[in-house]
C-alpha cells in the first residue's frame, strides 16, 4: 500500500515536471518582436547582382520571425522568401521598387528603395582636346557607354600646376601633374600626366634650349596662305640670342600649304626652319625641318621662300616653330641641331597652332 502511494506521487511529480517544461517551451515560442532596423536605407544593385539585407531584431531573443515582399518582381526579387532576419535581394530589370519585411501578423513592418541600374565596369580618358592656351579638356569614355550613373569626381595631384574642373585642365606653372577621373558609383578611374611649360604656361613638356652669340639673325619670320598667318619682323637681338614669341602665332590646317618666307639679317648667313609636326616637343623627326635657306652664298640675304606643306596626322593643338639664322662659315646646316650653343647665330620661337 506504501508502495502504491509513492509510485503516484512520483507520477504527479513527472507529470507536473513536464508540464512546467512545455509551457516554458509554449512562452518561449511566444516571445514577440518588438521592432527591427535594417542594415541599409536603401539598395543600389546591378542587373543580375545580388545583395544581402538584415534585420537587427529587438528584442533580440524573440521567436517572431519575418517575411520579405517586392513591389515589383519583374525589377528586384527576394532571393529567398523563407521566414529569417537574413534576405538575399537580386536586381532584374532597370528600374525602381521597394522591399518589404514585416511580420506574419503585419504589426511590425519596414521598407526600403531598390534601385537597379546599369553599373559601371570601366571608364577612359580620351585624346586631350586644346580650347584655349593653357586650356586642355578631356572627356570620359564609359563601359558599358549605357552606364546609368555617369558623375564623376576630378582631381590633380599637383593643383599649383594644373587645376583640373570637370574635365577642363588649367596650366598653371611649370611641372607636371596627374589628372585623375573617379566614377561616384564604383569608384572607377582613369589618369592622365599632363606637363607644363613656359610662360605664360602651356601645356607639354619643354622644348630643348638654344642659345648664341653674334649679330647674325633671321630678321623677318612671314607666312601666306595659312589660316592665320605669321607676320614676325624685328632686327633686334634678343638676350642670349634666343626668343620665344608666343604673341605672334601660325594656325595651319591639316592637309593644307602654306608659303614661308624668311628674310636674313646679313649676307653671310643660312638660316634653317623646324615645326615640331607631331607635338612631341622636338625637332627631330621626319620632315620636321621644312626649310634649309642661304646655303653659303654670301651674297644674298633674301626673303627666301618656300611652299610647306601640313602633313594630313599631324598633332592637333600648339605645337612650336623654331627659325635660326648662323653664320654660314662656321655652321654646317647639314648636321646643325636646334638645340644647345650656336657659334654666332639667333634662334626665334614661334607657336603653331594645328587645326582640322
Amino acid at each position: 500500500m506504501r508502495k502504491l502511494v509513492y509510485k503516484k506521487i512520483l507520477y504527479f511529480l513527472l507529470l507536473a515536471t513536464s508540464l512546467l517544461q512545455y509551457g516554458c517551451k509554449e512562452e518561449e515560442q511566444d516571445i514577440a518582436l518588438e521592432s527591427f532596423t535594417l542594415n541599409t536605407s536603401d539598395i543600389l544593385i546591378g542587373v543580375d547582382e545580388i545583395q544581402s539585407v538584415v534585420a537587427v531584431a529587438s528584442p533580440d531573443d524573440m521567436t517572431d520571425k519575418l517575411k520579405w515582399e517586392s513591389a515589383n518582381p519583374e525589377i528586384a526579387q527576394v532571393q529567398s522568401n523563407e521566414p529569417g532576419l537574413v534576405s538575399g535581394i537580386i536586381g532584374l530589370k532597370v528600374g525602381t521598387t521597394t522591399i518589404t519585411a514585416s511580420t506574419a501578423d503585419g504589426r511590425v513592418k519596414q521598407s526600403l528603395p531598390v534601385r537597379v541600374i546599369v553599373k559601371v565596369t570601366g571608364i577612359e580618358l580620351s585624346p586631350e582636346v586644346h580650347i584655349a592656351p593653357g586650356k586642355i579638356r578631356y572627356d570620359v569614355l564609359f563601359t558599358p557607354a549605357d552606364a546609368s550613373i555617369q558623375d564623376l569626381t576630378w582631381t590633380s595631384s599637383d593643383p599649383e600646376v594644373a587645376s583640373v574642373d570637370n574635365g577642363v585642365v588649367t596650366a598653371l606653372s611649370r611641372g607636371s601633374s596627374i589628372i585623375t577621373a573617379t566614377t561616384v558609383e564604383g569608384g572607377r578611374s582613369a589618369s592622365v600626366e599632363v606637363f607644363v611649360s613656359g610662360n605664360p604656361p602651356v601645356f607639354g613638356k619643354e622644348y630643348c634650349t638654344i642659345t648664341g652669340y653674334g649679330d647674325y639673325c633671321p630678321n623677318e619670320v612671314r607666312t601666306e596662305g595659312a589660316a592665320q598667318n605669321l607676320s614676325h619682323v624685328n632686327t633686334a637681338i634678343p638676350t642670349n640670342n634666343y626668343k620665344y614669341y608666343p604673341e605672334d602665332r601660325l594656325i595651319v590646317k591639316r592637309g593644307s600649304d602654306f608659303t614661308l618666307h624668311l628674310v636674313q639679317s646679313n649676307n653671310w648667313s643660312c638660316s634653317a626652319v623646324w615645326i615640331d609636326w607631331n607635338g612631341d616637343r622636338n625637332f627631330t623627326n621626319d620632315g620636321e625641318r621644312i626649310a634649309v635657306f642661304g646655303e653659303f652664298e654670301g651674297t644674298n640675304n633674301g626673303p627666301y621662300s618656300i611652299s610647306v606643306h601640313v602633313p594630313a596626322d599631324a598633332s592637333l593643338g600648339v605645337v612650336r616653330m623654331r627659325a635660326a639664322t648662323v653664320d654660314s662659315w662656321g655652321v654646317d646646316l647639314s648636321v646643325f641641331e636646334p638645340c644647345g650653343s650656336v657659334r654666332f647665330g639667333t634662334v626665334k620661337d614661334f607657336d603653331v597652332e594645328i587645326t582640322d
